[in-house]
């Protein structure tokens, strides 16, 4: 740095005085962002084939419609648009810089803005701007409805739950087994007691006593199942069940038939 001049500075320093060099502050260097590979959703999964990074529609393709690199979605199809803009939207991207022609912008410009995304490099017409602005709308109208739509159902709901479940055990328990079987919300869990009355009857024909002990440790089986919100499924005698029982029953013909002997 030059020598100052005496007196040209306010403190009138003489010739020989220098001025004292000013050392700049360090600029903290930012920290770099890592790149990261796009990942797809569990709902894209199924709309690709995946090989790697590459991302086919079909076995036919002879070329990737998609390859996934470190913060970028590469592609050259344009019908791929709205599911890769997607992607990045899953991703956590709130913008994206698109490469291309014109056409291909502009269809990548609406596809962003039905995911709510913007387009840093492209500026659209008026008319593409209006049919961006129809389609956010739509997308708005639509997550509005199945807000409402959560909320409703919502609202639908017992607001206890396991009190419901016990007056349904209650329920199944006090009414008769026909009662039961008509009963649209037991029906089901009737089968599987009307089930075990068809067995028994083929096991225990001389014994109704016996018989009907099964059928209600049943009863009380399946009611317990229904307190605890254990979804039961309707129950139809299969094949081998069915084939079981004629198996039990003939045998016992045949000893009753040797009895009376």
């Amino acid at each position: 740095m030059p020598e100052e001049q005496e007196g040209s500075g306010p403190s009138g320093r003489s010739r020989d005085a220098k001025a004292k060099p000013v050392t700049p502050k360090p600029t903290p260097a930012k920290p770099k962002r890592k790149a990261e590979t796009p990942t797809l959703t569990d709902d894209l999964t199924g709309k690709f084939l995946r090989v790697g990074n590459k991302l086919y529609r079909t076995s036919d393709d002879t070329k990737p419609i998609v390859r996934l690199e470190p913060d970028r979605l590469k592609t050259s199809n344009i019908d791929a648009l709205p599911d890769i803009l997607r992607i990045a939207k899953a991703n956590g991207w709130t913008s994206v810089r698109v490469n291309g022609g014109e056409t291909f912008k502009k269809a990548a410009f609406l596809a962003a803005a039905a995911q709510g995304l913007t387009v840093e490099n492209y500026t659209p017409s008026k008319v593409a701007q209006a049919e961006a602005d129809r389609l956010q709308a739509r997308v708005a109208e639509r997550e509005k409805r199945r807000e409402a739509k959560n909320a409703m159902s919502k609202t639908r709901q017992p607001p206890d739950a396991a009190v419901t479940l016990k007056a349904l055990s209650e329920r199944f328990l006090n009414q008769t087994h026909e009662q039961n079987a008509r009963d649209p919300d037991l029906r089901r869990a009737q089968s599987l007691v009307a089930q075990t009355i068809s067995i028994t009857r083929a096991k225990y024909p001389d014994d109704p006593v016996k018989a009907s002990k099964e059928v209600e440790g049943k009863r009380q089986e399946v009611a317990l199942r229904i307190a605890s919100g254990d979804k039961i499924a309707a129950i139809q005698l299969r094949n081998q069940q069915a084939q079981r029982v004629r198996e039990i029953t003939q045998d016992q013909a045949l000893g009753r038939e040797g009895r009376n002997r």
